[in-house]
């Protein structure tokens, strides 16, 4: 009797037979389809036809392919109707916000020409309102040029005349990353600044600046998209036309540089996504890696924020997520800054220029300054019931009581009656401890002084809120923004001759404090209104500190997503156990949960999948449990007080809920207003006549 051991051999055998004889065959059958489709193209005609035809079938495949990489990731919206949240604003106001330049640019792209590029592989124009709404941007359903907007751009798109050109230079404004808008049913609920949700710095595939910088790149080598831009632009003005491509290869050359150094995706290694960006970590990049060239001092950016709320934080003493400075202009000038602002601070050798011509910029301190001024009558956003729902006053009543025992002695705002600003005389005086001091700026201000005699600024503010700063241990949301802050440092030795190694807040201090007094001379800014131009008599100071402030919380439930990196999509997510909160979840969409207090996570074009497992976009810290664990800050939340704390947010100090509430201790209307800023006219004015195109006026008077 043959052993069980022989059978399974003989029947292994066996299968690998029939296998090997299915393999010949199906090899057979491969072999006669080729060659039976080899008879077919040779009988098709000679072989110059042949290979004509291939090369065609390969180019249509490879121009299919390319059509696809290159196609535009755009999120799908459909809006009919825009509702304005937020009171204390003038339409003309709201049209100055929108569209008042600061100075920056995008790598010296032209306005029009912006206007007038075409998609990559495309007719179609890349600045259409689909288009551009697809990426986040903010556009009305019925938005026509004017002359702060004489391209139809979206909100916080402007333009800026360079002096010595006469060009029309694209300008990225304040409002472009502080301005929301909240989807319901096809309505646009307009967050005036509130946190944008576009992704300018993503430099994705499919996002807004990768696909600008493919379209730039094929306009130039694609004669028929050259010949059809160029004609746009100049007609048939041939000389005209030789000018246009030299500086629009300058401009190439420009971006194609910037993406080998401070825009080197090596430098991002966190997706910023939808409506985020690590400021901070991109502006120091750019003053201390590119503007000073230094390369050595690129670092990884790898802590990005939503773009933050900005009503009320005119009453603010310190400001940015970690607090670190307290002065409007020195932060705005900043910002201005890493926003690509052209500045000339080293001589071709990388030497710091000195003297008169130091700092050439065209950074507007006008256009800033009349924009802050702006925002200090902009109230936080008003719950809109007859969109969202009617609110549940009962409930609301409870939410407040809670809000008041559990949120208010961290969030306030605490109040405080106005600073005296202690200042330096004169050279060799510090007396806020700064690591760089400029005495005659300092001096440049309102000055009183104090009963021992000591030069001070007194803040022109009725009432300050000071904000606290909460410990990254003690809060324990995501730490790596306040520790970037913190421990990355930089080389500002081509500025102040000596100096240690700086964090960026440091440094810029050493810079602007060099730069903005220059500035003000430039912009023939009068001494007597140096103070106004600071922001209410405060003088520039810096501060250090590893933790995140705790700012007041009106109309926070407009301002999704929460937490400084945007890591919870809720406000119900961010009251529930850390177990609770998602781990992922989808942000591009702006369709708003009016349940939740937060945008609805929907994947699909346009989205961006934030992952909370990578360090960055932790959703850790800031827990109601009772649980001992890092960033406890309150015991467990039941549903019913989460759901009262929802309701009170929807309407905490609306003045119309005060007396439904029983009174409301948080009532916005009881805070005093900004002092009148006898200047914001004047500059409001310099800023729109001297940057209006030519063209407007002549074609509109």
């Amino acid at each position: 009797m043959r052993s069980f051991l022989d059978w399974i051999g003989d029947t292994w055998d066996a299968f690998w037979r029939v296998i090997k004889r299915m393999v010949m065959a199906f090899v057979g059958w491969i072999v006669r389809i080729c060659k039976a489709i080899f008879g077919v193209w040779r009988a098709i005609g000679p072989r110059w036809f042949r290979r004509s035809l291939a090369t065609v079938t390969i180019g249509v495949l490879i121009y299919h392919a390319l059509t696809v990489f290159l196609a535009p990731n755009l999120t799908q919206e459909s809006v009919h109707r825009v509702v304005y949240l937020n009171g204390g604003w003038s339409d003309e106001q709201r049209q100055t916000y929108y569209h008042t330049p600061q100075g920056t640019e995008l790598l010296g792209l032209r306005y029009d020409w912006l206007v007038n590029l075409e998609l990559p592989l495309s007719h179609e124009r890349l600045a259409s309102e689909t288009n551009m709404r697809g990426w986040g941007f903010i556009v009305d359903p019925a938005q026509r040029p004017s002359a702060r907007n004489p391209g139809n751009l979206p909100v916080g798109f402007s333009q800026h005349i360079d002096p010595i050109s006469g060009e029309q230079k694209l300008d990225l404004g304040c409002a472009m990353c502080h301005t929301g808008e909240l989807h319901y049913q096809g309505v646009a609920l307009r967050v005036d600044g509130g946190q944008a949700m576009q992704s300018v710095p993503t430099a994705k595939r499919g996002e807004f600046i990768t696909t600008l910088a493919a379209a730039s790149l094929e306009t130039y080598f694609n004669p028929w998209k050259w010949s059809r831009f160029a004609t746009r632009m100049v007609g048939q003005d041939d000389e005209a036309e030789g000018v246009l491509r030299d500086e629009f290869w300058a401009y190439i050359k420009q971006m194609l540089g910037f993406m080998k150094g401070p825009g080197a995706p090596q430098w991002y290694p966190v997706e910023e996504g939808r409506g985020r960006t690590d400021a901070v970590g991109r502006i120091a990049n750019v003053v201390f890696g590119y503007d000073l060239d230094v390369p050595d001092n690129y670092r990884k950016a790898d802590a990005p924020a939503s773009y933050p709320f900005v009503w009320d934080i005119w009453r603010f003493d310190w400001v940015q997520y970690t607090g670190f400075t307290n002065q409007a202009m020195a932060r705005n000038v900043g910002e201005a800054l890493g926003v690509l602002a052209p500045i000339k601070l080293v001589d071709a050798q990388g030497n710091l220029i000195r003297g008169k011509d130091f700092g050439e910029t065209l950074v507007d301190v006008d256009g800033m300054h009349c924009v802050e001024g702006v925002l200090r009558s902009l109230e936080p956003p008003r719950w809109p019931a007859e969109v969202l729902g009617n609110i549940d006053i009962e409930r609301a009543r409870q939410g407040k009581e809670l809000f008041g025992d559990r949120c208010q002695h961290c969030h306030g705002p605490h109040t405080s009656a106005p600073y005296d600003w202690p200042v330096a005389a004169k050279a060799g005086d510090n007396p806020a401890n700064q690591i760089d001091v400029n005495w005659q700026w300092d001096m440049a201000g309102d000055i009183s002084y104090d009963d021992k005699g000591n030069p001070v600024r007194k803040d022109w503010r009725e009432q300050i809120w000071s904000i606290p700063w909460i410990s990254t241990q003690t809060v324990g949301t995501d730490a790596k923004l306040a520790n970037n802050f913190m421990d990355n440092t930089y080389d500002a030795t081509k500025v102040l001759a000596g100096a240690p190694p700086v964090n960026a807040g440091n440094g810029l201090e050493v810079l602007l404090n060099r730069l903005v007094p220059t500035l003000y001379q430039r912009w023939s800014v009068p001494e007597q209104d140096i103070a106004e131009y600071d922001g209410m008599n405060v003088p520039f100071r810096i501060t250090n500190r590893r933790g995140y402030k705790a700012r007041p919380l009106h109309g926070v439930w407009a301002t999704p997503p929460f937490l400084h990196n945007g890591s919870v999509p809720t406000i119900y997510d961010l009251l529930s156990p850390l177990r609770a909160r998602p781990s992922t979840f989808y942000v591009g969409n702006r369709e708003y949960d009016p349940d939740k207090l937060g945008y609805r996570s929907i994947p699909g074009p346009g989205s961006f999948k934030h992952d909370t497992r990578i360090a960055g976009n932790h959703n850790t810290g800031h827990l109601f449990t009772d649980v001992q664990m890092p960033g406890r800050i309150g015991k467990l939340l039941s549903e019913q007080e989460r759901l009262a704390l929802l309701e009170y947010l929807k309407v905490m100090g609306n003045p119309d809920y005060s007396d439904a509430l029983g009174g409301d201790p948080l009532n916005w209307a009881q805070y005093p207003k900004a002092p009148v800023d006898p200047t914001l006219e004047a500059s409001c004015k310099a800023s729109l006549q001297q940057h209006v195109s030519q063209q407007w006026r002549h074609n509109h008077g």
